[in-house]
């Protein structure tokens, strides 16, 4: 693979072409505008053993959104990011090769634009999509930025020129691209409960979804671009229709969302719903979404039925003896920070590919328990699906899992987890057979793609260390 990641960069100025080979290479963590170059060797008196290839410090403050996408063509990374600090910046890392046949990389970080009074929530680029446009236009690539602001903004992905600043709700949670062309761009709040469907080459706003009863706390287009499919605080996944604007079956899957309404509770536990992954099942229809009670729900969305209730969370025995003892009337204790009972939520769902031999009907839940579950719902068991694998990484780690990727071709399993660590998992025998490290604190966002015919999956992460970091994992390099 020609990427950004295996290199020694030269970082000398063009105008000092006379200064000796040597110096044209870079020390270990070398900074140069914003951009550290790691080449893995790292002093002893370090605790954390830096596997990245590229780090960006851009950023003052906590980083809460990333996205990336690699173009094989060019050999060109873009990275975009947000945080904490209300600042998103564009960056490119392109791969070129020198006449001795030594991969170069050079990098560009550019601050994007609008001026945001508030933490950036969520970022996303249309560029995987634009080849799938029905319409046979070539499309722009654009990126799209949403802020706890409420402002959703739209930049040009080649040099990050600002080109539209839509009007929508407040306090924008998450956003997404239409899969097919990527000019419909879903945006859901926090706040008011909307869900706002933009067309970007007009600028305007298609149609505005009303129903949640709480926050929208995550959504997404089904891959055939057909349905809208949306989970909330209120405990519920709600299925719309774009076109027409209106719900068309609502999952009630939790028993204290406090809505009403005329659907019966299909699910219970309580709390409300995290995360959400789509195009699971043979035919991309089944959604699954995290619940803070500690389970997830698979629904299938077009036949508006509840496929599995997974059990994630399971109470440890000295727990259950505590809440039946000691605890009030919720039957939960409460300790000195004021957290009651275990951590339970599920953080973080995905569908494994179908592609992939033998396991079509796998599904993988992470919790902030640091335990990454992999589902088979093709044999019936309690629930619905069977527990095939429980993946953890020792009773000593004591780090939640905050976001999880399969792997495009691989039974793998990419997870990030909130003491800075990333770790791959083998889903068939539930064997972590690498990690990567490097942050210094809770990763919040992480995206994945896969190159050179998905033989490596570059890993970009956002943390709460204030930086970007990019790593490479090679599956025949592991014990994989």
């Amino acid at each position: 693979m020609n990427s950004a990641v295996e290199v020694q960069v030269d970082d000398t100025p063009a105008a000092d072409d006379d200064d000796d080979d040597d110096d044209a290479m870079m020390d270990d963590d070398e900074m140069v505008n914003g951009t550290t170059y790691n080449n893995n060797e790292t002093a002893s008196s370090q605790p954390i053993i830096d596997q990245s290839k590229v780090t960006f410090t851009s950023h003052t403050d906590a980083i809460y959104a990333i996205t990336s996408h690699y173009d094989n063509q060019s050999n060109t990374l873009t990275i975009v990011s947000g945080g904490g600090d209300d600042r998103a910046y564009l960056h490119h890392l392109t791969t070129t090769t020198t006449i001795n046949n030594h991969p170069q990389v050079q990098t560009k970080t550019i601050p994007l634009a609008h001026p945001h009074t508030d933490s950036i929530s969520c970022v996303g680029l249309n560029t995987p999509y634009i080849h799938h446009d029905v319409s046979g236009i070539v499309q722009a690539n654009h990126i799209a930025v949403g802020s706890y602001d409420g402002s959703i903004v739209l930049y040009s992905t080649n040099d990050g020129s600002l080109v539209h600043v839509f009007e929508g709700p407040t306090d924008v949670e998450w956003l997404r691209f239409h899969p097919r062309g990527g000019t419909v761009l879903l945006v859901g709040s926090i706040a008011d409960g909307t869900i706002w469907m933009y067309h970007t080459p007009s600028k305007q706003c298609l149609q505005v979804f009303v129903g949640h009863e709480g926050g929208v706390t995550d959504g997404a287009f089904t891959p055939d671009g057909k349905w809208i499919v949306s989970c909330g605080q209120d405990g519920t996944v709600r299925v719309w229709a774009p076109k027409k604007g209106v719900c068309k079956h609502v999952f009630r899957l939790m028993d204290n969302h406090g809505g009403g309404g005329e659907e019966e509770e299909e699910g219970g536990g309580g709390g409300g719903l995290t995360c959400l992954a789509v195009g699971g099942g043979q035919d991309g229809q089944l959604a699954i979404c995290g619940g803070e009670d500690g389970h997830a729900y698979v629904v299938h969305v077009s036949g508006k039925k509840l496929v599995a209730t997974l059990t994630h969370y399971e109470e440890s025995a000295a727990a259950a003896a505590n809440n039946n003892d000691q605890g009030g009337e919720d039957g939960m204790d409460e300790d000195d920070d004021g957290f009651t009972g275990e951590p339970r939520s599920v953080e973080a769902v995905g569908f494994c590919p179908a592609n992939i031999p033998g396991t079509a009907h796998w599904c993988a839940t992470g919790g902030v328990d640091g335990v990454l579950k992999v589902w088979n719902m093709n044999v019936g068991g309690v629930g619905g699906a069977q527990l095939r694998q429980k993946c953890t990484r020792g009773a000593d780690v004591k780090a939640g899992i905050t976001r999880l990727r399969w792997h495009n071709s691989l039974p793998l399993v990419i997870a990030s987890y909130t003491d800075g660590v990333i770790c791959i998992w083998d889903a068939r025998v539930g064997k972590m057979v690498d990690s990567l490290t490097g942050h210094e604190d809770m990763i919040n966002d992480m995206d994945v793609s896969f190159v050179d015919g998905n033989a490596a999956a570059v890993i970009v992460t956002g943390s709460d260390d204030k930086s970007v970091k990019m790593f490479e994992y090679y599956p025949q390099n592991s014990q994989y």
